[in-house]
C-alpha cells in the first residue's frame, strides 16, 4: 500500500514500493485521501492531502484526482511492461475523508503486507518534515511501515544488499526479525543485528548470542553479523557503523505503548530521517504477552 498524494516525494515511494513488488511478485495499491472540508480542520493539513474547499467544485476535483492516479498507475504498468515483469499489478483508490484515520481505516480493510510512504527528508525542520501522518500510521499500524526518503534515487533502485537491524535488546526482535528475514530473502541480503550501548555489559553478549543462535538456526539465515558497539552517544555511534558499512536499508521496531527506549522514541526516528537517504523499515512489536 502507498499514501500517494502527487508530491515528488510520494511518487518516489511509489517508484521504490513498485520495485520491492517486482522482487517479491506483490501487488501495488495507491492511495490518495483528499481532504473533506467538513471532518477537518484547515490547521491538520499536511503533505497526504488534497485540499477541497467548496461542496460545488468537490466532484470536479475528485474526478480529476481520479483521472491522474489512474494515468500515474499506468505509468508504473508501462515500467512493469518495458522491464517484462510479470506478476505484479498496480491499483489505485481514491478516498476523501481525514487523512491519517482514512489511511489506518485502509489498512485494516485491505490488509496489506507492507506499509510505503515517501518523507520530505530534510527539508524541513521537527516533526513537519518527518510528517505526522507518517508518524500516526507508524506507531498505529501493525503493518510494516517502510519510510523512503525524497532524496532516495528510487529510479535507479538498488536491492538492499545490507540491511542493518537496531536492536534494543527488547524480546520483540524475534518477532521483528523473523518478519525482516521473509522480507530480505528475495534480494539475498546480509542482515547486521547491532546494539549500540555506553557500556557493555555480560547480559547483553549472552542476549546477542541467542539472537545470532535463533536467526542462523530457527529462521536459516546464512548472511548475519551480531555485534554490541561500544559508544558514549547511540545514534552518533548507529550513523558511524551505517556509513562504514554502506547499509542499504535500516530497520527498527516501535512497541505498541509509549513506554520505549531511545532509539525507538518518534523524535530520534524522525531525526534520522532528516539526515539520511536511507529508507527506515519500521516493525510494530506485539503486545508483550503475545511476544
Amino acid at each position: 500500500l502507498v499514501p500517494f498524494d502527487f508530491t515528488p516525494h510520494a511518487e518516489n515511494a511509489a517508484l521504490y514500493a513498485l520495485q520491492i513488488a517486482s522482487k517479491m511478485k506483490a501487488d501495488v495499491q495507491l492511495l490518495n485521501v483528499y481532504f473533506d472540508p467538513g471532518i477537518t480542520p484547515f490547521s491538520q493539513l499536511e503533505s497526504f492531502t488534497f485540499t477541497v474547499s467548496f461542496d460545488d467544485i468537490g466532484r470536479e476535483v475528485e474526478q480529476e484526482t481520479a483521472d491522474n492516479l489512474k494515468a500515474f498507475s499506468k505509468k508504473l504498468k508501462n515500467i512493469l511492461k518495458r522491464r517484462k515483469i510479470r506478476g505484479v499489478n498496480v491499483f489505485y483508490d481514491l478516498v476523501k475523508g481525514s487523512v491519517a484515520p482514512t489511511i489506518l481505516a485502509y489498512i485494516r480493510e485491505y490488509k496489506p503486507g507492507l506499509v510505503i510512504m515517501g518523507t520530505r527528508g530534510s527539508e524541513l525542520e521537527g516533526l513537519r518534515s518527518f510528517g505526522s501522518v507518517t508518524a500516526k500510521v507508524m506507531k498505529k499500524t501493525k503493518i510494516p511501515v517502510l519510510a523512503v526518503p525524497k532524496d532516495y534515487p528510487a529510479s535507479n533502485f538498488k536491492s538492499p544488499e545490507k540491511v542493518l537491524y537496531a536492536t534494543d535488546l527488547d524480546q520483540s526482535d524475534y518477532w521483528a526479525l523473523s518478519k525482516l528475514a521473509s522480507f530480505v530473502k528475495p534480494f539475498h541480503s546480509s542482515i547486521y543485528c547491532v546494539h549500540v550501548s555506553e557500556e557493555i555489559e555480560k547480559p547483553e553478549e549472552v542476549y546477542m548470542h541467542r539472537v545470532r543462535e535463533f536467526v542462523t538456526k530457527t529462521l536459516g539465515v546464512k548472511k548475519l553479523e551480531c555485534g554490541l558497539l561500544e559508544c558514549l552517544d547511540p545514534q552518533l555511534g548507529l550513523e558511524d557503523f551505517i556509513k562504514e558499512k554502506k547499509i542499504d536499508l535500516v530497520a527498527m521496531t516501535t512497541r505498541h505503548h509509549s513506554l520505549i527506549s531511545r532509539f525507538y522514541t518518534p523524535s530520534v526516528t524522525q531525526k534520522f530521517l532528516f539526515q539520511t537517504t536511507i529508507p527506515l523499515l519500521v516493525f510494530h512489536a506485539l503486545p508483550r504477552e503475545k511476544q
